[in-house]
């Protein structure tokens, strides 16, 4: 936002002290206006000390309204003032700054830029459109405009023009991090109604950049490989060596795990075929071996979740024996036989055979080049977690029966699996709070000074690392009750130099232990899986600062009728939530061998991980909510219900409904629409509650 400002380098930080009449020389007033964007830019800067802050805005602040005096530096004085009324969640002192502004000066683009994002933040959407579009036609390169343009039609509903608008963008500017990070944010919605050669090397584009969420990728080339696959059609043929030269295939095997049923049978297929054609021809054909690399880093993303039959399972477990005798007698030659590991590791985990250690003492280099990624992910990551592991700090002894039986889990699957962050401009938590809640004026405090957040039940880190990237002036605490899933997270925040959070091993009950309280605590799916969750939000409450915000997540007892379901048929035939037992109750619902509509588990992204489906269905502690049951759950603990997080169409259509409801916060309101509507709470309620 800050670039219709311009930048500039840093100046003398003292003020003049003008008095009134007086009048400035032109350098001069050219001075102060580089002085008052200075500190602005200060102000805005991620690195900027937090206590630093509001000091910098101030003196911001104080230098334009010096300048609004003066008629040469009256528009930029306005332009400035109405961006720190924006920042401040102050809307209509913003919009009177900045008309004012236009009336001074008609064709200047910041100003048209700036209003812009004052109606975008007040959902007037058409309007920010039209501003947007004032500023492209005045000043194309002057400012981020037509970014903004595409954001807001994504806002709108427009998703497909959004989705070009930002494509067309890359194509232009494809090393503006901004862009990539806007486009990456639509791409989950986005798929293919047909196969597309040139999406096809956009994707392959796409699928090559770092620092970003490959896996928001997944729905497109998901759509795009099964078009041009025809999987939707028995009688397709495909041969394994065009398989094995696919570009976009091997890429996102490596990179991200599919989610679809017809996707998984594919892979599945092909796994099979790359394995019994390896072997044919004595592991000579490389191009397979690269193939079965990608496949067998596909396997360690989703855990290894995919069945295989019984031919398959003789292989494997003939393989499992050469690579563990090489291991145990000739461990020095472990490297040699890298293509049996490769094929026993589209199967299986490395990291639980006893040869692990002799893969351990190599070097990644001594392995093929075809291999090194793999062994490097699936063997010395996961080394350095179990090392990362025991240093994590514990803040007590955990004693509570369930609490210990959910550190097992958390301990054997780890939950969720990600690898990527991707990249976010970072903003001001209270404002972002402000857009997303109808009516919410944030407490002063996110203006002042550092922000203590605590992610509780944070797992494998990656929306603790993401509230500590994503929004300024943070200081987060990331707890969990499992080791394992803490070091997955302190490693992930090391290799992205994320260093504002720090990691605990504790249990929510023990929280009173900590000497500190927060300004906001965010807990999502995490109370549910406790035997008490009222006394687990008790204790949050007393950690949390006066005015202070909780983000819950809990889930809906409506929307998980079919997990009710499947969780009865895992008692009645005994089903372990072992690698064993989740593949053989995933494959018997794959096959459509059970009485139940099970479109709501196959939709779920958590079904296709090992540890996601048994987070999903294994849990060994569950409890579910209606909305009448929120208000109780939340009024005990006597705090205000401020709306929960949904999509604006969502949103809408509640409004349809109950047009009385204005803040969109009454419970017994959101009872009648969920059971009008009972997937909308799929995902669960995430919602925020505020200390009174």
């Amino acid at each position: 936002m800050a670039q219709a400002l311009r930048t500039h380098s840093e100046t003398d930080d003292s003020l003049l002290d003008l008095k009134a009449g007086q009048t400035l020389d032109p350098k001069t007033l050219k001075n102060l206006q580089r002085r008052a964007l200075y500190h602005y830019e200060k102000s805005l800067n991620s690195k900027t000390r937090s206590e630093q802050t509001v000091l910098h805005r101030g003196h911001a602040k104080d230098i334009a309204n010096q300048l609004r005096a003066f008629d040469s530096s009256r528009t930029v004085a306005l332009n400035l003032l109405g961006r720190i009324a924006l920042d401040e969640g102050f809307y209509q002192l913003a919009e009177h700054h900045l008309s004012e502004a236009l009336q001074n000066s008609a064709k200047d683009a910041g100003c048209w830029y700036s209003l812009g994002h004052v109606k975008l933040a007040q959902k007037r959407h058409d309007e920010a459109l039209s501003c947007f579009a004032k500023a492209l036609d005045i000043a194309p390169r002057g400012t981020r405009a037509a970014t903004s343009i595409a954001y807001t039609l994504a806002q709108k509903g427009r998703v497909v023009d959004a989705f070009q608008a930002y494509r067309n963008l890359f194509q232009v500017h494809p090393d503006d991090q901004h862009i990539q990070a806007k486009l990456f944010e639509i791409l989950p919605l986005i798929q293919a109604d047909y196969y597309q050669p040139e999406l096809e090397k956009d994707v392959i584009r796409w699928l090559s950049m770092t620092q970003v969420n490959h896996q928001a990728l997944a729905p497109l080339v998901m759509s795009l490989l099964k078009h041009k696959y025809r999987l939707y059609d028995q009688n397709a043929v495909i041969d394994i060596q065009d398989l094995a030269k696919d570009k976009m295939l091997s890429l996102s095997l490596g990179k991200i795990y599919f989610t679809d049923n017809a996707l998984e049978k594919f892979i599945a297929l092909i796994r099979k075929q790359v394995l019994l054609n390896c072997i044919a021809s004595e592991y000579s054909d490389r191009a397979l071996l690269r193939l079965s690399s990608h496949l067998a880093l596909h396997a360690e993303h989703n855990e290894h979740v995919y069945a295989y039959d019984e031919s398959e399972k003789d292989i494997i477990l003939a393989l499992r024996n050469l690579i563990e005798d090489v291991g145990e007698q000739r461990p020095e030659y472990i490297a040699e036989i890298a293509h049996l590991i490769v094929l026993y590791a589209m199967y299986e985990p490395l990291s639980r055979m006893q040869s692990v250690n002799a893969i351990q003492s190599t070097r990644v280099e001594s392995w093929p080049d075809y291999l090194q990624q793999y062994v490097s992910h699936a063997v010395f990551s996961v080394l350095k977690e179990i090392e990362l592991a025991k240093r994590i700090p514990q803040l007590s002894h955990i004693s509570d029966p369930v609490s210990l039986n959910v550190k097992n889990q958390y301990e054997e699957n780890p939950y969720p699996r990600w690898l990527h962050l991707g990249y976010n401009t970072p903003t001001n938590y209270g404002r972002a709070l402000e857009r997303e809640l109808v009516g919410f004026r944030a407490p002063e405090f996110f203006n002042m000074g550092t922000i203590n957040v605590l992610i509780a039940g944070c797992g494998t880190g990656k929306h603790a690392l993401k509230v500590a990237q994503y929004f300024r002036n943070v200081d987060v605490l990331a707890v969990d009750l499992s080791r394992r899933s803490l070091a997955y997270a302190k490693r992930k925040a090391t290799e992205l130099g994320i260093k504002n959070i720090r990691f605990l091993c504790a249990d929510i009950l023990e929280l009173d232990q900590l000497e500190e309280s927060f300004h906001v605590i965010e807990c999502s799916g995490v109370l549910h899986h406790m035997k008490n969750p009222e006394a687990g939000l008790a204790v949050l409450n007393r950690k949390l600062h006066k005015r202070g915000l909780l983000k819950l997540g809990l889930y809906s007892y409506r929307a998980r009728k079919i997990v009710r379901q499947m969780r009865q048929v895992i008692q009645d035939y005994d089903l372990p939530a072992s690698a064993r037992g989740i593949r053989t109750l995933r494959q018997a619902i794959l096959e459509g061998r059970m009485p139940y509509d099970f479109q709501g588990i196959l939709s779920s992204q958590d079904f296709y991980s090992l540890s996601g489906c048994r987070d999903l269905l294994f849990h060994v502690q569950e409890t579910q909510y209606e909305p009448n049951e929120l208000k109780t759950f939340i009024q005990r603990e006597n705090l205000s219900f401020l709306g929960f997080v949904l999509p604006e169409t969502t949103r809408n259509e509640y409004r349809n409904t109950f047009p009385n409801d204005s803040s969109l916060t009454e419970l017994q309101n959101w009872q009648r629409f969920e059971e009008q509507h009972p997937t909308i709470f799929a995902g669960m309620f995430q919602f925020y509650v505020q200390k009174k």
